[in-house]
């Protein structure tokens, strides 16, 4: 049994995956659950991205190598920057080309964004086994084109654009560790507790519009806030929360996330994909307020995953003072506890687990 407990362990230290993550924290957080998960197991980790791109700040690079590829998006920026797309495409792609054929790696997993088309097309040539992990019920750009030439691909939510195996998001092991609604609400009283979450840069129209709504709805209705306001704004909302009153607690970014959504009977915020899933895999009600110039508008599509299983309620930024008073002051404990049961997805393995035991079968195969 020993002998044989060696042999796994050295069998899977030569177990090399790249992670091709850049541009926003939506690629890049759910990539980075997924090298962690891999690197505990004894994996070897890659990290491909951009030359200044915010995966520059958030990967540890003394713990993971990390490969700089010199490619930049070309959507939305006007039809003068698509005529230079082939020439650092091009570019793009031979550095991918080196880069990988140092490290040799056994899978490269596409997280979406830009990166990924020219070390997708790399991998492709140097037939390393590619893995798309797609994070929004409407897939990217990157990954509808890519998806012909993968090998596996892996779906955060369900989609009629792209077809895959739904695992659901990668979130922090931690989070995955808090207890179930049931638990969570038994025996709990006290006021409604609510917690806005901005992200981790803060929602403008959040920290202009909402405080106010809550100064109403304090004069006929218990609620205790926790606001996250972003570093940027962090000091003038606090400001203008003292003018109000309201029991509220500021924060610029939420560092315990476990013990925030543990606390939280409601939460409202933008329905990025990973904020979706982190409140379905923990089971929290709540109401979202979809980012209105999301890419395809995927942020919307996100939020009608929940809403269809009356887990939450969707309200659009332009109805926002209209129609969020109304919804705080129906919602009970009671509700709330409902809500957070409808949302919950049952799941039998992490998806970084999924993935994992995914790539193990090949590599074994």
């Amino acid at each position: 049994m020993k002998i044989e407990k060696i042999y796994e362990d050295n069998f899977i230290k030569k177990f090399h995956i790249v992670i091709a993550a850049a541009g926003t924290g939506g690629h890049i957080y759910p990539g980075l659950s997924i090298a962690n998960f891999f690197s505990m197991r004894g994996a070897n980790v890659s990290w491909m991205g951009t030359l200044d791109g915010m995966e520059n700040d958030l990967v540890d690079k003394k713990k993971y190598h990390f490969l700089s590829i010199p490619m930049m998006g070309a959507r939305g920026k006007g039809i003068m920057h698509w005529f230079k797309v082939p020439f650092f495409l091009t570019k793009a792609i031979l550095k991918a080309i080196y880069e990988l054929k140092k490290i040799k790696p056994d899978f490269i997993i596409l997280m979406g964004g830009y990166i990924c088309f020219p070390v997708a097309i790399a991998a492709k040539l140097l037939r390393i086994h590619i893995i798309i992990h797609e994070q929004n019920s409407v897939p990217g750009m990157s990954n509808k084109i890519l998806s012909y030439i993968s090998n596996k691909i892996f779906l955060g939510f369900e989609s009629n654009k792209l077809k895959g195996e739904l695992i659901g998001n990668p979130i922090r092991d931690d989070l995955m560790r808090i207890n179930n609604p049931h638990e969570r609400f038994e025996d709990r009283m006290g006021p409604l507790r609510i917690l806005i979450i901005g992200g981790s840069l803060g929602a403008v129209q959040f920290n202009r519009i909402i405080p106010k709504i809550l100064n109403e709805i304090v004069k006929n209705k218990e609620i205790k806030v926790v606001h996250q306001s972003g570093k940027k704004h962090f000091k003038d909302l606090g400001i203008f929360y003292e003018s109000l009153n309201i029991d509220v607690e500021v924060e610029d970014y939420l560092h315990d996330m476990n013990y925030y959504y543990s606390w939280a009977d409601l939460v409202i915020a933008r329905s990025g994909a990973i904020t979706v899933s982190e409140l379905s895999q923990v089971g929290i009600a709540s109401i979202l307020i979809p980012y209105p110039y999301a890419v395809d508008n995927h942020q919307y599509f996100n939020a009608k995953i929940l809403e269809q299983k009356k887990g939450a309620v969707i309200i659009s930024q332009e109805n926002l003072e209209a129609n969020l008073p109304e919804v705080i002051m129906k919602l009970t404990r009671k509700t709330c506890e409902q809500m957070a049961i409808n949302a919950k997805l049952s799941i039998q393995n992490s998806p970084c687990e999924i993935i994992y035991k995914y790539c193990l079968a090949v590599h074994e195969g």
